[in-house]
């Protein structure tokens, strides 16, 4: 297959090539399999692509995907040209050769370089702050439910973590001067209840944001109680409410932000947090429900690795173990969130702090269901690096 008369045209007129003295963002991006390599850079202005310059080392194909990258991304805000993808650069060039598209058609991917560069450098900037929007415990005039709900501020981008149990997640918000309607995105850390009973009041004011949530977060959910079996699972508003909305599906650990991740379903490879024995995934109980949709929040902080959890379903030291196999690095700074710790055994409250002192851990923020019992542990056992959340704290990193 010969190369088309667009991509030909774009490789001999290449547009935007060159370098930017006192880049925003830089980003470089190689083939192993023929050796080309690509280097991005970006200036930014009030979050849109003032300018792209680019630099290739490689085949007609690279030179023509990156001259046409540019001319796609240039001048966009920055969350979509992040979310340009090498496909869409290929297909707007008509089509590269099936034997040069997986080497020579990075252009996208260094743009995404560039850009989380950027990111990353303007978070350490700003403040990353964390506010509890909705826990069982609370301050002030605000109001307090068995649920969870953060609000996180990262590199100017406002990420809504869990919803609560119902519109109090709202009018705890605006008390703290919280505007919702600005939500970049919402990441839901499993189905239950009290973690999205929020979401139908969120989604009407937030219409902007982005939602994220596992497949089985949105499947019946059951509990066995000493008086019966209870429905403990995503409301009906809730479901309707996803119904009307595109829906990003986290099947595998996603990228919501530049270095800002939700891990997906988490892996169970300790042999102390095997299960709960009263969650169950059928109105009968006979089936446990072995949380596929259970996932947390992890991201870059100028201190190092923050991870958000949910309740931890999967187990708080799983939770950990998996996060520094995806992020590649064997210190976490801070573990914020619920760990399900409420009815656990002593063996297992002790081999979890073994897990966070394992990780380095230098602060703890325990929350929601961790349990008063495992929280005076954890204080016992790090002192002034743990606290109890409640609704209305900030925490800033």
């Amino acid at each position: 297959m010969q190369y088309n008369d667009k991509v030909v045209e774009h490789f001999m007129n290449p547009r935007n090539i060159g370098e930017i003295v006192n880049a925003d963002g830089v980003g470089t991006i190689g083939s192993e399999d023929c050796g080309d390599m690509i280097q991005v850079w970006i200036k930014v202005d009030k979050d849109h692509l003032a300018d792209i310059k680019y630099k290739v080392f490689g085949c007609p194909a690279a030179i023509a995907a990156c001259s046409m990258m540019t001319e796609l991304a240039k001048g966009k805000h920055l969350d979509d040209a992040y979310d340009l993808t090498d496909e869409q650069v290929a297909e707007a060039l008509g089509g590269l050769p099936e034997h040069k598209y997986h080497c020579s058609n990075l252009a996208a991917s260094a743009l995404h370089e560039a850009i989380t560069n950027y990111a990353v450098k303007s978070s350490t900037n700003k403040a990353i702050k964390i506010t509890v929007l909705v826990d069982d415990n609370g301050t002030g005039d605000l109001q307090l439910e068995h649920g969870l709900s953060f609000w996180v501020e990262y590199g100017g981008k406002r990420v809504l973590f869990d919803t609560g149990q119902s519109d109090v997640v709202v009018k705890n918000a605006e008390m703290l001067d919280i505007d919702l309607a600005v939500t970049d995105a919402i990441v839901i850390s499993h189905g239950h209840y009290d973690h999205t009973g929020g979401l139908a009041a969120v989604l009407d004011i937030a219409s902007k944001a982005k939602l994220y949530l596992h497949p089985s977060a949105i499947k019946p959910k059951f509990s066995k109680r000493d008086y019966g079996t209870e429905s403990i699972g995503m409301p009906n508003s809730a479901l309707k409410a996803i119904g009307n909305r595109k829906v990003i599906w986290t099947e595998m650990p996603t990228e919501v932000l530049p270095r800002f991740f939700v891990t997906s379903r988490i892996p169970r490879v300790t042999d102390f947090e095997s299960g709960e024995g009263y969650f169950f995934s059928d109105k009968n109980c006979r089936q446990a429900d072995k949380f596929p949709d259970d996932q947390a929040i992890f991201f870059d902080s100028p201190k190092g690795v923050v991870v958000l959890l949910g309740c931890a379903h999967s187990g708080a030291a799983n939770t950990l173990h998996y996060i520094a196999k995806l992020s590649g690095k064997p210190r976490i700074y801070a573990v914020i969130g619920g760990m399900h710790l409420l009815r656990a055994c002593p063996e297992r409250i002790e081999r979890t702090i073994d897990a966070l002192k394992q990780y380095g851990v230098q602060k703890i923020g325990a929350a929601h269901c961790t349990g008063s019992k495992p929280i005076e542990k954890f204080k016992n056992a790090f002192s002034e690096q743990c606290f109890t959340c409640s609704a209305g704290m900030q925490i800033e990193l």
